[in-house]
């Protein structure tokens, strides 16, 4: 028995078989593209002679790469610990970490991410003396971050500016370069960008790395962008020995930087031979047929239809209410229904923009349904974790100074933003670190004398523990900083959510603690691994198991892509949801929205339901709604019956013409009694809108406009308990403010 080649399908078998020369894998949704990567990686191994080091597979998330790892090493009977299957961020910094000197930087660089990018802009905007009311920092990094996803530099940006915005975004991306360098600190886009400058003007070292990589392969190649195209471009240019993995029909991030074309550019420049996996392993043929018809309206795209040995399956669900907070209760109730037959762990809400879910979080906490949201505010966007890795940061690199910015007056040391300005133009006038600037402090004008004394003893804890980086295991190393700066007292004094925040603290430790003891525990890991590792981190490696096993997943569709559930709902299709109304004037932003409603379809196994309502609440506003136009394209002997809830019905569909549209527009709704911030309304009871939680303590009086009245019960950082009178208790989280009115004492 060949445990490489048995099981695999015919087309998967040839695609493994395709060892040499320039290969492009067609991978449809659910049609095994890991398990030929694998696969394939394997047989290169045994076929070719190959060590593990000599293939370069290359993906998206660390999830993945570890999944891929997993499986070569159970294939091969060996160990991957020297494999190269990374993401193309942590391929680009090893690369970068191997040889600093070719781009002028220390080995100590570190790596912002988006927020600490912001926080540059922010600054750099401040001292160009930018109007920020007018022009905003998000937008204006975004322009650069695309700008360097299409390798487009500073001075051709300037030279391409036409625009008042473009000429102020030019101005600001000339200068961010030149504090990511003065900070000797590099962007996530730099992982991508400094190794294709590393290989073009080091031709011996690119040499080396393709002495080293005799093969390649990389995964999701639809994802990919200019600067990604570039790299592989260069690894391969001497044996060619190349094989892309992706699918264009599920080309979803364009607004992110990938670009569909690269995988048409790589047949058109490769000439590869082409495998097409059309065998899905996933879905019900009913659930296929109705992607393939949704998908096939897309022009140009790369022919395959995906098939699978499931045949039949039970029809599509269709669900039809009047308001979308109808729509939420009638879903959150037909999850209820599935229960007997379910777990929640196998069911999945998907919407097209996060501003949807908040009808589906009330419809679930009434329901008493258990429920996640995934891609919520990750652990290490979080104040004190920020604060204590802007520590670890300036640590590793003294001479960071945005980890200094943070820091410095954390916790209070006496320094305001006037004294911060003065230490960092001292710094830098003086040509020393910001870490030698603060046991230099009494040096620095108006730095008053007791923010002298600490603000030295602080400059010499940063100083101990960066001379004893190697030294120290990263968990001792935390530690010590945590108590060093008395950083527990700060954040529990902090204000009430301080106990909570500590916790947090308390967590990261942990976090430490796991990263120490995982992997190759004979292979010594130091801090600097840890702050690189959690750099890296993806959206989707953040599942836990114990959450999927306890609750109903909630995502928007582009969080739900790579993932799959036995059941799937999703919600809101109408137009100008999906597709999206900012995609009507491009043609190309819509044949995205088709791809990504393909998407959602395939995620489902066994049984889809598709939800829309006849009007939606728009800025306060009920505007009337149309189904969407995708929904058209689905044959309408694969829906089932369709679900009215209702007071008007819908015009019966005719056979083979899809959804059909609404005979009677929808009724107006019950207006909610209203409140003021002034109190009475009629005869309603007084009350004001409640903004914050400190507003709200155990006892106060509320009312919400779907649950009714309640008492406050507690209170914590990110929750409230309230006991309503005709619900009971439910935890609410802070989201939920804006729909509380707090009841004034009569």
């Amino acid at each position: 028995m060949d445990p490489i080649l048995d099981g695999l399908n015919e087309k998967q078998r040839e695609a493994v078989l395709a060892a040499d020369g320039s290969v492009l894998v067609l991978a449809g949704a659910g049609s095994g593209k890991t398990r030929v990567i694998t696969h394939r990686f394997a047989y290169l191994i045994r076929e070719k002679n190959l060590k593990m080091e000599n293939i370069l597979a290359v993906t998206f998330t660390n999830k993945a790469a570890g999944e891929m790892k997993e499986r070569i090493a159970r294939l091969t009977g060996e160990s991957t610990s020297r494999a190269w299957v990374r993401t193309f961020h942590a391929t680009g910094l090893m690369i970068i970490r191997r040889n600093p000197e070719t781009i002028g930087y220390p080995h100590n660089f570190v790596i912002y991410d988006a927020d600490d990018s912001k926080d540059i802009a922010g600054s750099i905007m401040h001292d160009l003396k930018i109007n920020t009311t007018v022009y905003k920092t998000g937008p204006i990094m975004h322009a650069i971050f695309r700008a360097k996803d299409n390798m487009i530099t500073p001075g051709e940006y300037e030279k391409d500016a036409a625009t008042e915005i473009e000429k102020v975004t030019a101005s600001v991306y000339r200068e961010y370069e030149n504090r990511l360098r003065e900070n000797f600190a590099l962007d996530f886009n730099d992982l991508l960008l400094m190794p294709i400058r590393i290989f073009r003007d080091n031709p011996r070292l690119l040499e080396y790395y393709q002495d080293l990589w005799r093969y390649m392969m990389i995964d999701e190649f639809q994802d990919t962008n200019i600067a990604q195209f570039q790299f592989m471009k260069l690894v391969v240019s001497r044996d060619r020995h190349i094989c892309v993995v992706g699918d264009d029909d599920q080309s979803i991030y364009g607004w992110r930087g990938a670009n569909i074309e690269n995988i048409y550019k790589f047949k058109r420049d490769y000439s590869p031979a082409v495998v097409p996996l059309e065998q899905n392993y996933r879905s019900t043929q009913l659930i296929l047929d109705a992607a393939n018809n949704v998908v096939n309206k897309i022009p140009g795209r790369m022919e395959k239809r995906l098939w699978t040995s499931r045949s039949g399956g039970e029809k599509i669900g269709l669900i039809e209410t009047m308001r979308e907070t109808d729509e939420a209760r009638v879903i959150a109730e037909t999850v209820r229904e599935l229960s007997a037959k379910y777990k929640n762990s196998e069911i999945a809400i998907f919407y097209r923009t996060n501003s949807q879910s908040r009808v589906l979080e009330e419809a679930m906490l009434r329901a008493n349904i258990p429920y996640r949201i995934f891609g919520g505010q990750k652990f290490y966007e979080r104040k004190e974790i920020k604060d204590v890795v802007a520590y670890i940061r300036l640590i590793i690199n003294p001479f960071d100074r945005q980890a200094f910015e943070r820091i410095v007056n954390i916790p209070a040391r006496g320094v305001g933003n006037v004294g911060r300005q003065k230490m960092i133009a001292y710094a830098k006038e003086s040509g020393i670190s910001y870490v030698e600037s603060l046991m230099k402090s009494g040096e620095v004008s108006g730095i008053q004398r007791e923010s002298v004394r600490k603000l030295n003893d602080l400059g010499q804890v940063l100083f101990e523990l960066n001379q004893s980086l190697e030294q120290i295991t990263p968990t001792n190393f935390v530690k010590i900083l945590i108590d060093s700066i008395e950083y527990k007292k700060y954040i529990r004094e902090f204000d009430e959510t301080g106990p909570d925040r500590w916790e947090n603290v308390e967590e990261l430790v942990n976090s430490v603690k796991e990263f120490e003891e995982s992997g190759d525990t004979s292979e010594k890991k130091t801090i600097v691994d840890f702050i690189n590792s959690i750099t890296l981190h993806a959206d989707i490696d953040d599942l836990k198991e114990e959450e999927e096993r306890e609750t109903v997943s909630l995502m928007t569709i582009h969080n739900a892509k790579g993932l799959e559930f036995p059941v799937v709902f999703i919600s809101g299709v109408n137009d100008g949801l999906i597709p999206h109304s900012n995609s009507r004037h491009s043609p190309e932003q819509m044949e995205e929205e088709r791809r990504l409603f393909y998407v959602a379809v395939t995620r489902a196994k066994d049984k889809l339901y598709m939800s829309f309502s006849g009007s939606r609440l728009v800025y306060g506003d009920l505007i009337p709604t149309k189904p969407s136009v995708f929904l058209l394209d689905i044959p309408s002997e694969l829906y089932d019956e369709i679900r009215t809830h209702s007071t008007y019905e819908p015009q019966r569909r005719t056979p083979g013409k899809g959804v059909g549209k609404f005979t009677n527009p929808p009724a107006a709704p019950k207006e909610e009694p209203a409140y003021t911030y002034e109190g009475k309304v009629g005869g309603a009871e007084k009350g004001s809108s409640v903004s914050g939680m400190d507003e709200l303590k155990p006892g106060d009086r509320v009312r919400h406009p779907n649950l009714g009245a309640g008492t406050v019960k507690s209170v914590s950082a990110k929750l409230m308990q309230i006991e309503f009178d005709n619900w009971g208790l439910r935890a609410m989280g802070g989201n939920f403010l804006s729909s509380l009115r707090k009841i004034e004492a009569k």
